[in-house]
């Protein structure tokens, strides 16, 4: 995704503010570097296009020194922002006129030796709608793939819950019948202490009916993919899966109610997006962590006050999300 953002900023340059494109091989003559020059106010400045896939690179390149060099860095967002630095540091870069291109928020940083026509020129093509429809495309990697999984799960479950409740237990295919709920694995704490421990991740798959599956699933792909993209897909799913768990084994010890439900891992989720707050809170600010804090607590009340609401494994599923959380490091901090 950088490299075609970084050729539209260069076409866009080029075209709106008279850039004339220049040409540094490498020294082994087999590929090019993205560069740019132009006299601003009597000054020659030349802009080096980069990337955090091409930091690296750098090394096989002799740049002259002939124009003023203001390095620009595109990352995909501020959490790779945060990763390049190492990178930055490395390459002998942090000392030099940098100008940091956030792609997904369109936001350019500088320091403070970076001629200000140059950024003020650079933002304006980064504003550029052409840019917007290219930059924002998501890739096939970047998808919340393991929230998809997961929803898809639930849903091939309650298919299979609809269908053996209504044609087996005669009942509807909108509201799951308990015996098939049990049967395919509901937390039931008599069957649990007779060996079937399976029940503690079984029952987080299975709703009592289309409204519970729906609601459950709504609030998934509504925060999933953020708590995804944060901590990554394998520490995400430990995430889910421990706050699941969690959830499951807290209604075990302190309710003997037949237990189902994808909500005490969601729980598990708002505390992972909490803990993620308190950590960055330079970056989020105290409004997000208080915005968090406000879900939380208006989903407890709302399950004190509802009948039919394991309140005990939304507790079990936000205290283990927030633990695992604590545990993992998001990928800013990578």
């Amino acid at each position: 995704m950088n490299e075609k953002t970084i050729k539209i900023v260069i076409k866009g340059i080029t075209q709106q503010y008279g850039y004339l494109l220049e040409d540094i091989r490498s020294r082994d003559d087999k590929s090019d570097l993205w560069t740019v020059s132009k006299d601003i106010n009597g000054d020659s400045y030349r802009l080096i296009f980069i990337s955090s896939q091409s930091l690296d690179g750098l090394k096989q390149y002799d740049i002259p020194e002939d124009k003023n060099n203001i390095y620009i860095l595109f990352s995909e967002d501020e959490f790779s922002m945060e990763s390049d630095t190492k990178a930055l540091s490395i390459n002998n870069l942090l000392e030099k006129p940098l100008i940091r291109v956030e792609i997904k928020d369109k936001k350019v940083n500088y320091c403070e030796n970076v001629n200000l026509q140059v950024v003020q020129e650079l933002a304006s093509v980064m504003s550029n709608n052409n840019l917007q429809s290219n930059s924002e495309k998501i890739s096939l990697a970047d998808k919340p793939w393991v929230t998809i999984g997961i929803i898809a799960i639930n849903v091939i479950m309650y298919l299979v819950t609809a269908y053996l409740s209504y044609v087996y237990a005669k009942g509807s295919m909108f509201n799951s019948d308990i015996n098939v709920l049990v049967l395919l694995g509901a937390k039931v704490n008599e069957l649990i202490a007779k060996g079937q421990y399976y029940r503690f991740i079984s029952c987080m798959f299975l709703h009592g009916g289309i409204v519970h599956l729906g609601v459950n699933m709504y609030s998934l792909y509504s925060i999933g993919p953020m708590v995804e993209k944060v901590y990554g897909k394998a520490k995400y799913s430990a995430i889910y899966f421990t706050s699941g768990i969690c959830a499951s084994i807290f209604s075990y010890i302190f309710s003997t109610s037949v237990s189902i439900g994808a909500s005490g891992a969601i729980f598990g989720l708002l505390g992972a997006v909490l803990v993620f707050a308190i950590k960055a809170k330079g970056k989020t600010g105290k409004g997000f962590i208080r915005s968090i804090l406000s879900v939380i607590f208006i989903n407890i009340f709302i399950g004190v006050t509802l009948p039919n609401i394991d309140n005990f494994a939304h507790i079990g599923g936000l205290i283990g999300g927030m633990l695992i959380a604590f545990l993992v490091s998001f990928k800013a901090e990578e």
